[in-house]
């Protein structure tokens, strides 16, 4: 009985701790706004010269923290269908990710055969593997809202 009592007081907690980590809705519109203002400042600055070196850093975790706010909006309507929607969007996108961390390097290292490139193979980085998993989560998410 007490035990159950425990576990019933650990999820009342959970639920209250996920309610405040959510965003309200308008904070949707502002971060698609900071990952498209980071996506058009990545690509000019793909097609300029002379970039300090800061820049590209900065304007990669500008679309982290967009897609993270995107992911972290409340929905105008909250239900619980959409409670599941998120759940289920969140778990494919870990697995998609773990998938595409594990065969990254495989398909770098069978490029660099095939155009004889004598290159090492690179490590995908952090943010690289954010941000495809962040963009996973909002698309699935979007895409599981209109087929439902």
């Amino acid at each position: 009985m007490k035990l159950h009592k425990l576990e019933a007081c650990e999820r009342t907690k959970l639920e209250r701790f996920l309610n405040k980590v959510q965003l309200p809705h308008l904070y949707k519109s502002i971060g698609l706004a900071v990952v498209l203002l980071s996506f058009i400042g990545l690509t000019i600055i793909k097609f300029t010269q002379d970039n300090p070196d800061w820049v590209r850093p900065l304007l990669r975790q500008g679309m982290l923290i967009g897609l993270l706010v995107i992911s972290l909006s409340r929905e105008k309507i909250e239900d619980e269908l959409i409670e599941t929607l998120r759940s289920k969007s969140y778990a494919l996108a870990f697995i998609i990710s773990v998938v595409y961390t594990m065969l990254q390097p495989l398909v770098n290292y069978v490029v660099d055969l095939i155009l004889v490139e004598k290159e090492t193979p690179k490590d995908i980085g952090y943010v690289q593997v954010l941000l495809f998993m962040l963009l996973i989560q909002v698309m699935f998410f979007e895409l599981l809202k209109r087929t439902r």
